[in-house]
């Protein structure tokens, strides 16, 4: 087939393991495009696949974790903002004026950022699964041809 992957991952994080396989998916892909996959390789791909479904998965749910995760950080971060910005001011100052300065602050929007990345993490990773469930169809039935 003309790939190889290795049999030990140790030294690898579960995304470089991911990304790996999925190279090797994303290549077999483009030979199908191209008319030179060898259709005999068509159930070692589709094995592959679901074999990047389970690594997947596994990774999905701490990214999701992650995402989650750094969503609560930046609403501790907002509120410990909010209650300095109340404990340094002469009088109370409204919920809008508080939460407009929370938002200004360095802290709270690196910790919203956080969170945009680690979300857009997620989504990616979602999409790439369902890719991989089309993909997998794809390559058993072109399995079928030889």
């Amino acid at each position: 087939m003309g790939w190889e992957l290795p049999d030990n991952w140790d030294g690898f994080t579960m995304e470089q393991k991911v990304q790996r396989k999925l190279d090797v998916v994303e290549d077999c892909m483009k030979q199908v495009r191209k008319g030179v996959f060898d259709v005999s390789d068509g159930d070692r791909v589709a094995s592959l696949i679901l074999e990047t479904q389970l690594d997947l998965a596994r990774f999905y749910t701490d990214v999701e974790a992650s995402a989650r995760n750094a969503k609560h950080v930046a609403e501790y971060i907002e509120a410990e903002v909010g209650n300095k910005l109340v404990a340094e001011a002469d009088k109370k100052p409204s919920e809008g004026i508080i939460k407009r300065q929370c938002l200004a602050s360095d802290e709270v929007r690196d910790a919203k950022k956080k969170v945009v990345d680690y979300e857009r993490d997620f989504k990616k990773w979602k999409c790439v699964y369902e890719i991989l469930r089309e993909a997998h169809i794809m390559f058993r039935n072109i399995s079928k041809l030889a």
